[in-house]
């Protein structure tokens, strides 16, 4: 399998790299490390705040990746937001394990690569366009989206704090991440 380091992978460049992961083929498991082990860590680094709890987090999930790649579905999202939404669930269920902590402090990080060649392409173009897509939601919206994604909080958390039932935060949050969605796929199409 050939891969792209200029640019986000083409949806059969994703395809391909997870009927490798799934054949067990090895060199589909290095690239798919090569090319994602980097905003894992970096995403491990800043909720758990340590480095030997994110190189354990890149781990574990690239190891589950590998054991649920059958799980993966291309028309639900792209590859690399399955494996941060692997990373972040991870990182969160293990600080609520080991520190009791419901809502990760995110830790700064002053770990910027030496070059502004070295910084990962792919990952600014996705944080790009996840920018644009949540900047398209409603004050209320972004808001869900946020403290759901970004502090680690619950539905049932939100439903609590807001007085707010819980069905209806998940309708809204569902609702917003569809938005997010239609947002990246149409910014793709153009």
């Amino acid at each position: 399998m050939q891969g792209r380091d200029d640019g986000p992978l083409l949806p059969r460049e994703e395809a391909q790299l997870m009927e490798g992961l799934l054949a067990g083929d090895d060199a589909a498991i290095r690239a798919l490390y090569a090319r994602f082990s980097r905003p894992v860590y970096t995403m491990g680094l800043r909720l758990l705040g340590s480095r030997e709890a994110a190189e354990e987090l890149t781990q574990d999930v690239f190891v589950t990746a590998w054991r649920k790649a059958a799980r993966f579905d291309p028309h639900r999202g792209r590859l690399s937001t399955w494996l941060m939404t692997i990373a972040h669930n991870q990182a969160i269920d293990r600080l609520r394990r080991e520190t009791g902590v419901t809502r990760p402090k995110l830790v700064l990080v002053d770990e910027m690569p030496e070059s502004p060649q070295s910084v990962d392409e792919d990952l600014l173009l996705e944080r790009d366009a996840a920018l644009r897509a949540i900047a398209s939601l409603s004050d209320a919206e972004r808001r869900l989206v946020l403290r759901t994604y970004f502090r680690g909080m619950t539905a049932r958390e939100i439903s609590e704090s807001d007085g707010i039932p819980l069905g209806t935060v998940k309708t809204r949050l569902r609702s917003a991440l569809i938005k997010v969605r239609l947002a990246n796929q149409q910014k793709e199409l153009s």
